[in-house]
């Protein structure tokens, strides 16, 4: 059998990985199954397969793995009843390569499931105080300024009231995440009512993006927005701001953040939204749509 030899280097032997259900749900049971090929010229010796399914992990001692074998290992677990947003699914092996040495390789797979709130969907930190420049809202470090957002009422967790809607601002403190990138999540809702309605803004131009309502009975309903870009005192704005921060600190330009929304089937109980799919994140340059509340009214 062939042997290692160390001025001999070698692209490490794939694995790949699966999971089913395709779109699994919290308190139900998924199986990942893994599948490990020796590509390499050497056997793969002492090779231990991991699969994990995000901090929860499996192993299994596959032995030596000689070269051209594939070995597949399958896992069932059940997650978690409280489980939500993105699940990473992964498959990492381990083996010797030499008597001194050894190698890796892993893959990784991933499930968008439901998020509860909106609150439990923020993943962008979009607020900075003078004392602590630590947000980044448009990819290029600028952010909204917390005094400023304090100047107009909105101080965290406050309830303000635009175009007769009430919204809860982010029970947060600057620098931790206070809203949502729209970018297709599902986000869980109960109740019914006339109207869903958003406050927000966009980065880097128009956050243009189709959504979709669901009820309780199963039927769906489309919608689309687009939100202007937060740069400037927007004449159509629910709240104009004096000023942002960037990198370097104050920057006395004027920035906008808007209501929007979609109105409901009346008397149709709510099951979840799936947020307008307007950008993968946040890139200067690109535009991104972020929410900070939602109410039904």
């Amino acid at each position: 059998m062939n042997t290692y030899r160390p001025e001999e280097d070698f692209l490490p032997p794939p694995v790949s990985l699966t999971f089913t259900p395709s779109a699994p749900e919290p308190g139900k049971a998924v199986t990942v199954s893994a599948t490990l090929t020796n590509t390499t010229r050497i056997a793969l010796r002492g090779t231990v397969l991991y699969l994990a399914v995000d901090d929860t992990a499996e192993q299994d001692s596959l032995g030596d793995l000689a070269p051209g074998r594939s070995v597949t290992r399958t896992w069932r677990t059940r997650l978690a009843d409280d489980a939500e947003g993105r699940i990473v699914f992964t498959a990492h092996a381990l083996f010797d390569v030499h008597l001194h040495g050894s190698d890796c390789t892993r893959t990784t797979s991933s499930a968008l499931l439901p998020y509860r709130s909106l609150r439990a969907a923020f993943d962008n930190a979009g607020i900075a105080s003078a004392d602590a420049l630590v947000a980044n809202i448009d990819g290029s470090n600028s952010s909204l300024s917390a005094e400023a957002l304090a100047s107009v009422g909105l101080t965290p967790g406050a309830t303000v009231t635009y175009d007769d809607v009430p919204f809860t601002w982010p029970d947060t403190r600057p620098g931790n995440k206070d809203n949502v990138i729209s970018s297709g999540q599902t986000v869980l809702l109960s109740g019914s009512g006339s109207r869903l309605s958003f406050l927000g803004t966009s980065t880097w131009g128009e956050g243009k993006g189709d959504g979709k309502i669901v009820y309780a009975d199963g039927t769906e309903q489309a919608f689309s927005v687009a939100v202007p870009d937060w740069y400037g005192a927007n004449s159509s704005a629910a709240v104009v701001l004096p000023y942002r921060y960037n990198s370097t600190g104050r920057d006395d330009n004027p920035v906008s953040l808007f209501t929007f929304g979609v109105d409901l089937t009346a008397g149709k109980e709510l099951r979840s939204v799936v947020l307008p799919e307007v950008s993968d994140g946040i890139q200067a340059g690109l535009p991104a749509l972020h929410i900070f509340a939602l109410t039904i009214d």
